[in-house]
């Protein structure tokens, strides 16, 4: 770059135009006694040194035009949700460019402008061990990290549970340790839950993995009048960033998913209910607060499909019909993410 802006600097000098030649050449003429008095080495020092201050011009400008043009250029931002089961067209509709994955086929399924985050099946969550061996993620791993549909995201583990399996940071700092022996520029994430009966979560974990998802849900049942418990989502963040794990590492997940309609086979009486848009605009208004847009690695809605006993209604129906239109919000949000100057 600076050999560049030295042949530009040098073509400048050289393309000068008639008049300024004639007046370069006046002045010349009225600083020849001196010159002479002095000695044609002072001459040659002096237009060494103003040489020398337009080449320092020229390089400030031009590193000023790019900081600049840099500062205003759009960055790409990532947009995670799960369970899909194949509505890969629907989830992009609404913004999402990342999708949780477990088969190579699924990748492969992706369409174009879609990466997948490959989950690698939990582990150290109410079970102390893994459900992959380290033989399995290794073949994983080395068949999926130079595919062009993966994120290079390892998605390794959903809440696990120190207070259950006391292994559980050193077994997932291991597993982080072992993908990236395999593949240097992939990356691991895991979601904590640091809920009030182990709120030492956070701190535990936090240096297991790459990245770290934080995940409050704050509207249940019991607040359907009151509304979410917003002093509950703030205290979540604020937790994850005293423990240390910085707002870069920090992945939000939202709450996208009620459990009203949830079948039979549920384990437990609905708890978690569907928010409404205007709660929704509320809680992404904390998240921007407290975990810039600028900073994140990338954002996650859990979730877009309903699962048996556990999610419904999730985004994925969420379209303004029987329930709120999540949908349009979430691609309107995005939306204003790509239309924003970067600050990086």
């Amino acid at each position: 770059m600076l050999v560049e802006i030295e042949a530009l600097v040098e073509r400048r000098i050289r393309n000068v135009s008639p008049r300024q030649a004639l007046k370069a050449r006046s002045t010349s003429i009225m600083h020849d006694a001196t010159a002479r008095a002095f000695g044609t080495s002072t001459t040659a020092a002096r237009v060494r040194c103003a040489l020398a201050q337009i080449r320092l011009l020229v390089i400030s400008v031009t590193f000023g035009a790019m900081a600049q043009a840099a500062a205003t250029e759009p960055r790409e931002y990532f947009h995670f949700t799960v369970n899909l089961r194949g509505d890969y067209t629907g989830a992009a509709s609404a913004g999402f460019n990342l999708a949780g994955v477990s088969t190579q086929f699924a990748l492969r399924a992706l369409p174009e402008g879609m990466k997948g985050i490959y989950w690698l099946g939990n582990g150290y969550n109410l079970e102390c061990s893994w459900r992959l061996s380290d033989k399995q993620v290794t073949d994983i791993v080395l068949a999926i990290k130079d595919n062009p549909k993966f994120s290079g995201i390892y998605y390794i583990s959903d809440e696990p549970h120190p207070g259950v399996c006391p292994d559980a940071p050193q077994r997932l700092a291991e597993r982080t340790a072992l993908i990236r022996s395999l593949d240097p520029r992939g990356r691991t994430f895991a979601v904590v839950l640091n809920g009030s009966a182990a709120p030492t979560e956070f701190t535990q974990m936090k240096d297991a993995t790459d990245y770290i998802g934080v995940d409050p849900y704050p509207c249940n049942v019991r607040n359907e009048l009151t509304g979410c418990t917003y002093a509950a989502l703030r205290q979540r963040i604020d937790q994850a960033l005293g423990a240390g794990i910085s707002t870069t590492r920090i992945v939000p997940v939202f709450q996208t998913f009620g459990q009203v309609c949830t079948g039979s086979d549920r384990r437990y009486s609905p708890y978690y209910r569907l928010p409404t848009v205007a709660e929704t605009e509320a809680m992404l208004a904390i998240w921007d607060e407290k975990v810039p847009v600028r900073d994140r690695p990338f954002d996650m809605a859990y979730s877009w499909g309903t699962q048996p006993g556990l999610t419904c209604p999730a985004l994925q129906m969420a379209d303004g019909g029987s329930h709120p239109d999540l949908r349009s919000l979430y691609r309107n949000y995005f939306a204003r993410m790509r239309q924003a100057p970067s600050a990086r």
